[in-house]
């Protein structure tokens, strides 16, 4: 019981760090551990949620963008931190595990053209990527006119999973940039 209220008090404590942070830069999402993102110019926090009860679970940020241009765009990407931290203390090792079993892999692609258009074709298969100074896991497609491409990208952050998904109606090599840009942000203090 002690233990339970102890951790409850803690997540309570780095909760609200969070949010005063954020008060403080407003373009700045933190998650947890000092794990934080920073938003472009007309993107909003629009929803949280934390499921996190001990080591199962998730911390996750809905993110939407609400400029003139998204109006046509509908831009959203929604970032997840697990709440158990990686056994393999490299990121690197960690990385390179997430997908190197084949039935992980197939149910990753599934779920990536599950949560994307119907008529959406893959642009990269889970492959890695550098994002500013981090790799990434990434899958992306891309979707007909007026339906939602989306990116996919999975990292660690000293042993701490973030996911993201991200999707757009915007189409040409510019249908990511603001979602890249926010995956470019990703650090740790």
């Amino acid at each position: 019981m002690k233990a339970a209220l102890t951790a409850a008090i803690a997540m309570l404590v780095s909760t609200t760090a969070a949010f005063a942070q954020e008060a403080v830069e407003p373009n700045m999402v933190s998650l947890d551990h000092g794990i934080s993102l920073v938003m472009p110019p007309g993107w909003a926090v629009k929803k949280r949620g934390d499921n996190r009860k001990s080591d199962r679970g998730r911390l996750s940020v809905d993110i939407v963008c609400n400029s003139e241009a998204c109006e046509r765009t509908q831009e959203t990407c929604l970032f997840s931190l697990d709440a158990a931290r990686s056994p393999t203390p490299d990121d690197a090792a960690s990385i390179a595990a997430l997908h190197d079993d084949p039935g992980r892999r197939y149910f990753r692609m599934r779920a990536v053209r599950i949560a994307t258009s119907k008529d959406a074709e893959f642009r990269r298969l889970l492959a890695p990527m550098t994002i500013g100074t981090r790799d990434w896991v990434v899958a992306e497609t891309d979707a007909r006119h007026n339906m939602k491409s989306g990116l996919f990208a999975q990292t660690f952050v000293n042993g701490w999973k973030i996911s993201a998904s991200c999707k757009t109606c915007e189409t040409g090599e510019i249908r990511h940039r603001d979602a890249m840009a926010m995956l470019e942000s990703f650090r740790q203090d």
